[in-house]
């Protein structure tokens, strides 16, 4: 059974990833539909954001780490995040798979960097 204090952080963890990851998929998105004329629906966005994160970073949190070491889990959940974010906005939202990547890439980006500076890892500040 998990531990009260792990799942606690995990929704510390949740709300600080939507906190930085919505505001920057929205923005990249809005502008990328402004550019090629097609009509902005911002809850869209942030609904699609929202949801990809949600269906990508238990795995981050619960899956990978029952298998793999710190280092590991980290890199792979990453990945997977990236992969699965860009496939989900490409999918719902029908941005082209580049942008939908670049725009992936950036959000885990923005929110892996901002924590490391808020929390690095193994007790260093």
């Amino acid at each position: 059974m998990l531990e009260h204090s792990y799942l606690v952080a995990f929704f510390k963890g949740f709300a600080f990833t939507q906190a930085v990851e919505i505001p920057v998929v929205w923005y990249l998105l809005s502008r990328n539909f402004r550019q090629i004329g097609k009509i902005v629906i911002h809850r869209r966005i942030i609904a699609s954001a929202f949801f990809a994160n949600m269906a990508t970073l238990p795995y981050l949190w619960f899956v990978y780490p029952e298998l793999l070491d710190y280092t590991s889990s980290v890199v792979l959940g990453e990945a997977t995040a990236l992969v699965a974010e860009a496939l989900f906005y490409y999918l719902i939202l029908g941005v082209p798979l580049r942008v939908a990547a670049f725009t992936s890439f950036a959000a885990n980006s923005c929110s892996v960097l901002i924590g490391l500076l808020i929390m690095p890892p193994f007790g260093g500040r």
